[in-house]
């Protein structure tokens, strides 16, 4: 093992941006299999949203799958939690949707490609992702898993993404985090969440999430649901923004001047009128990763979050 290298991995992630790096072996997460599994038994009429992801999964459960070379698991954690968001979006779309570094306007676009040939210049054989990234977290030392499935950072609460890389060196791994962070006995993310869908800590029940709800649930979504749904047009942040470990953790403290330009037309009001050559001009470029060919999902969910606004939101069963 080299105690050097990961040194020098650790300073390449700080200087590519990222808020804390960690190294884990590369072993199968068989405690993630198992967990998807309980679910499915669980909660029998989301089955098979579980069992696509499990299909998704399967060979990320173990990292040298395909790829028998693996040998060590690099994790780093990046915060978006600094970023000022802009007048008229809080509470409609999730911060990590508002802050998503896969846009291309996003200055921290091309951090993962810039720390991938870090990696290559150290002579590493790298490929970026192929695990459970939360569970890596944790295997890492560098997040932990709070009650409402998040992983939490110490110093930046929930407000941060992990990105993952294997590879082919032996390096000394970080002790895990497998502790909660959470407060003894709190609940105040399961009491929180709009339509029960974390029925308790740890356990979220995907098909009522609003996340899920409002960009992949097909069909029209359930009166009871469309109702709880609230504000949201597109994810949701209730438990992250009710957790006490997320409090004094976003520092507004850069602008997001791609995103200002756009806020005008990302409120409730105009996405619910907004027109079809709006949305492929300023909407879809922001979150590219959706389909193009869709935004009636997104005047029906604006529409919604108006109706519910007006109506009052009630609480979860």
């Amino acid at each position: 093992m080299s105690p050097d290298l990961a040194q020098r991995i650790k300073a390449l992630a700080a200087e590519t941006g990222y808020a804390a790096c960690g190294i884990a072996p590369a072993r199968p997460f068989e405690t993630f299999r198992r967990a998807v599994l309980a679910r499915m038994a669980r909660f029998p009429e989301a089955a098979g949203l579980y069992r696509d992801l499990l299909a998704r999964a399967d060979p990320r459960a173990d990292p040298r799958a395909g790829a028998p070379w693996v040998r060590s698991l690099v994790v780093c954690v990046r915060r978006y939690g600094r970023y000022r968001v802009p007048p008229g979006l809080a509470g409609h779309i999730g911060r990590s949707y508002l802050f998503d570094r896969r846009c291309r306007a996003c200055p921290e676009h091309d951090m993962p490609s810039r720390f991938t040939a870090g990696l290559r210049a150290l002579g590493l054989r790298a490929r970026r992702g192929g695990v459970p990234e939360r569970w890596a977290g944790a295997l890492a030392g560098v997040t932990r898993f709070g009650r409402n499935c998040f992983a939490f950072s110490p110093a930046h609460g929930s407000w941060i993404n992990i990105e993952t890389w294997r590879v082919d060196a032996e390096l000394p791994p970080d002790r895990p985090t497998v502790s909660s962070p959470c407060p003894p006995g709190c609940r105040a993310c399961v009491e929180a969440c709009p339509t029960g869908a974390l029925v308790a800590p740890y356990v979220v029940r995907m098909d009522r999430c609003v996340a899920y709800l409002t960009y992949g649930a097909p069909g029209p979504v359930p009166d009871e649901l469309w109702k709880r749904m609230g504000p949201w047009i597109y994810g949701c942040d209730a438990c992250q923004e009710a957790c006490p470990l997320n409090r004094g953790r976003w520092e507004e403290t850069e602008a997001a001047p791609w995103l200002e330009r756009a806020a005008p037309l990302l409120a409730p009001r105009a996405l619910a009128g907004m027109s079809d050559d709006t949305y492929r001009a300023v909407v879809h470029p922001l979150f590219w990763y959706i389909p193009p060919d869709n935004p009636q999902r997104w005047r029906r969910n604006a529409a919604r979050a108006l109706k519910n606004a007006e109506c009052g939101l009630p609480k979860a069963e």
